[in-house]
């Protein structure tokens, strides 16, 4: 089963947009990677720990709080 990013929820559920994600990580996170994330709507081959680890203080979360596994029940409720 794939990895997925829950990074749309996360930011609604937060109340954040992407910018204000950047900037809270002090641009560790890129705002092209903003984009890509939330093009790809969380679906990612690979993430860095690095962007991880400032995605989880940014976000006050913890690794398990981000990633999910994808189910394919879930996969094709969300194309």
């Amino acid at each position: 089963m794939p990895i997925r990013l829950r990074f749309p929820e996360l930011l609604k559920e937060r109340g954040l947009t992407g910018y204000a994600l950047s900037v809270a990580t002090g641009g560790k996170i890129s705002m092209s990677t903003v984009y890509r994330w939330a093009r790809t709507r969380g679906q990612i081959q690979t993430i860095d720990t690095d962007l991880l680890e400032a995605l989880c203080q940014a976000l006050n979360a913890k690794p398990g709080d981000v990633l999910e596994l994808e189910s394919k029940r879930h996969r094709a409720t969300h194309r």
